[in-house]
């Protein structure tokens, strides 16, 4: 674990107490109460273990978070590369009080329970640190190339199971793309799609073959957004490797008819080891724009 990474740290866990000191239950759809079936739905998931949610919060709050969703995106993390073209938010304590409490009511024992009983997974935790969750926005020309997830949570040293992408866009027309794809383990075919629906979630493992994204470019128009919520569970660790096997960054790859040259490759593994900087861009493709 890093030392001196309180400032690090998202959810505040006095608050926390206080969230979990009343039922949260109210918050969320009808699926808390079918447990069992949601669980056979997830462990037969393919191509690896997942399942999609519809109604995941209850329909006035997750209007009252629609509505309260930033429109406004210059103080956010801005990726535009290549191989990535969104925008992200996780200073949550920023946020207004109830789409702030969204996370915590995620990070609850109540629901952290329910999550872990349908994936069984027993020993799932919340991430304090929110690392590489929060709130993401995808403008026209969006993208997120196929990849695996990072696996060694790079300050608590625990392993990330489980996501949950949470869809707070209406209206979305499917001609715009940006449906949630999940590929099978060599990362050749794509064999599920999630469809951009209002209200609706995709929870899935995360591990060795878990290959996902939202690879084709966004051609929604301008001023309109793919938005989501993204949230993560981990636990201590559940693979035993070498620390340097350990994927510390998430794992782009091309898919196979995808065009692809030295320098998409040294992106790649530029992007393996940390984000993309404007210098690399311009080494590597100077005057890229993010419609190419």
């Amino acid at each position: 674990m890093v030392e001196n990474d309180t400032e690090k740290k998202k959810i505040d866990r006095h608050y926390l107490e206080e969230i979990n000191s009343k039922s949260v239950l109210s918050f969320f759809g009808n699926w808390t109460n079918n447990i069992s079936s949601l669980r056979k739905q997830f462990l037969s998931g393919q191509p690896f273990e997942n399942i999609v949610i519809d109604n995941f919060l209850e329909d006035s709050y997750a209007e009252k978070l629609y509505n309260l969703f930033p429109k406004n995106f210059e103080q956010w993390y801005h990726y535009e590369n290549p191989i990535e073209v969104k925008y992200a938010f996780d200073d949550i304590d920023e946020l207004p009080e109830e789409l702030k409490n969204y996370f915590y009511y995620l990070s609850s024992n109540e629901i952290t329970k329910k999550i872990a009983e349908i994936t069984k997974i027993p020993d799932l935790e919340y991430d304090e640190y929110l690392h590489g969750a929060g709130l993401h926005s995808h403008p026209r020309y969006g993208r997120l190339n196929i990849h695996l997830d990072y696996e060694k949570h790079p300050y608590s040293g625990k392993e990330r199971r489980i996501n949950i992408i949470y869809f707070l866009t209406k209206d979305w027309d499917k001609s715009w793309n940006g449906c949630n794809e999940l590929w099978n383990n060599e990362a050749t075919q794509c064999i599920k799609k999630t469809d951009i629906k209002f209200n609706r979630a995709i929870i899935f493992k995360t591990n060795d073959i878990s290959w996902h994204g939202l690879p084709e470019k966004i051609m929604c128009p301008e001023n309109v957004f793919r938005k989501t919520l993204a949230y993560y569970y981990v636990s201590p660790l559940n693979t035993t490797k070498e620390e340097k096997k350990y994927r510390k960054k998430a794992n782009y790859v091309k898919r196979p008819d995808d065009l692809c040259n030295e320098n998409m490759e040294t992106l790649y593994e530029i992007r393996r080891n940390r984000r993309i900087t404007k210098k690399d861009l311009d080494l590597l493709f100077p005057g890229w724009k993010k419609e190419e």
